[in-house]
């Protein structure tokens, strides 16, 4: 009877240490380098005993292995079943760099795949602009001939270095680019080589007002009112600009959420994989505004919802709040941020635990460490750091406490009220 009641108790504590790992850290692992498969292992090792539960192979500056090539996918091949045999799991970060979208530059190469944004003058008519307006009057009105008085003009410029994704087919070829490589190479076997991709940063163009090329179809499909003819109210107080400024937004950031957000949660369901990371930027509700709209909608469509938490400073409750909120209200039970970016090699122990204390109050209980390098030579090592690595002494010798204590805090708070 005794030994029965012992092999119970002892199958309860396996599926309590089983369950407890699902809330290991899983850092970005920094590829930065040329990639050799033995110490890719060696640093894979590493982390076991730091007690990380898995890693995103995260393509970063100083990348010497040709991203996405078929040496770079006998890396990933050699790290996922290095991470399967540890009881650990191997996740891709979904980019070469930030935002997410442009498939390392691939995308870039045509004109029609990038960013587009509009910039405005007012005065003469300017036969030069993309779009003019007589400034003349309460309301705005259109013109394509000069006309005397103040003009409004507009101009469309296209971004060097960003992709469109407000545009679903250029979301379709960034897909077909970057996941579906991993769905051909693995195919059934996908799910259980790649736990799931992360994704950093999407957003429309945030340096000047945004502009999608899908944007007038989508706006005369939603309100049955030509674009162009109000364009121009995103930048003078003229009559009836706050509903215009107001539907112009709201439909961008619609565009954002079925063509991006919601179209790559797909293809991850539909493939068995997990589909996580951070939109942009959540600090403020005005910076969201800038970037998407508002992070909270996108939430829906991802199945771990994540946010991104730079620097060192503690206090601000809206991303915590915000990405919290929209777990519950989902029945999403873990809440991932990535952490520690950008606090320097001086930050200490104890500075990192009340930033990541903060943030597990918060709602928090999954954390993505800011990063694990493959290499600090050269300018590496200037990557936003913090870096966790065995060359800091503090890393090296009590690293694996400091992780299985948010281990253990993040199970508590995800499964109790």
């Amino acid at each position: 009877m005794k030994d029965k009641e012992g092999l119970h108790i002892l199958q309860l504590l396996e599926g309590l240490q089983e369950q407890i790992r699902d809330y290991q850290g899983i850092p970005f692992w920094s590829w930065n380098d040329k990639l050799e498969e033995e110490r890719l292992i060696e640093q894979v090792d590493w982390m076991k005993q730091m007690g990380m539960g898995g890693f995103f192979m995260h393509a970063r500056g100083g990348l010497k292995t040709p991203y996405l090539s078929e040496e770079w996918m006998q890396c990933i091949d050699v790290c996922a079943r290095a991470a399967g045999e540890r009881g650990m799991k191997a996740w891709v970060y979904d980019e070469n760099g930030w935002p997410s979208g442009f498939a390392g530059g691939k995308l870039l190469k045509k004109e029609e795949n990038r960013d587009a944004f509009i910039t405005h003058t007012i005065g003469a008519y300017d036969s030069s602009a993309w779009i003019c307006y007589s400034m003349e009057g309460e309301e705005l009105r259109r013109i394509e001939e000069p006309e005397e008085g103040e003009c409004l003009n507009l101009f469309l410029h296209i971004s060097p270095s960003t992709a469109d994704i407000l545009n679903p087919q250029v979301v379709k070829q960034f897909l077909a680019e970057t996941h579906e490589k991993y769905a051909e190479r693995y195919g059934e076997q996908l799910s259980s080589r790649i736990a799931g991709f992360f994704t950093d940063e999407p957003q429309y163009y945030r340096w000047n007002t945004a502009y999608t090329r899908v944007m007038p179809e989508a706006f005369r499909e939603r309100y049955k009112e030509e674009l162009f003819d109000n364009l121009g109210l995103l930048f003078v107080k003229k009559a009836g600009y706050r509903r215009f400024r107001y539907r112009y937004w709201y439909t961008m950031q619609q565009l954002m959420l079925n063509s991006f957000a919601k179209q790559v949660y797909e293809w991850c369901e539909e493939h068995g994989v997990c589909f996580t990371g951070h939109y942009v930027e959540e600090t403020s509700l005005g910076m969201q505004m800038i970037c998407c709209g508002g992070v909270m909608p996108f939430y829906e469509y991802q199945h771990m919802p994540g946010i991104d938490w730079l620097n060192r400073w503690v206090g601000n409750e809206i991303p915590l709040r915000q990405v919290n909120s929209a777990a519950r209200q989902m029945g999403k039970k873990h809440i991932i941020s990535e952490m520690f970016g950008c606090c320097g090699w001086d930050v200490t122990p104890t500075e990192l635990r009340r930033i990541a204390d903060f943030q597990y109050v918060g709602g928090v209980n999954l954390m993505c460490h800011h990063l694990i390098p493959y290499s600090e030579h050269g300018q590496r090592k200037r990557d936003y750091p913090a870096h966790f690595s065995p060359i800091n002494p503090w890393v090296k010798e009590h690293f694996g406490e400091f992780n299985d204590y948010y281990t253990r805090l993040g199970y508590v708070l995800a499964n109790t009220q």
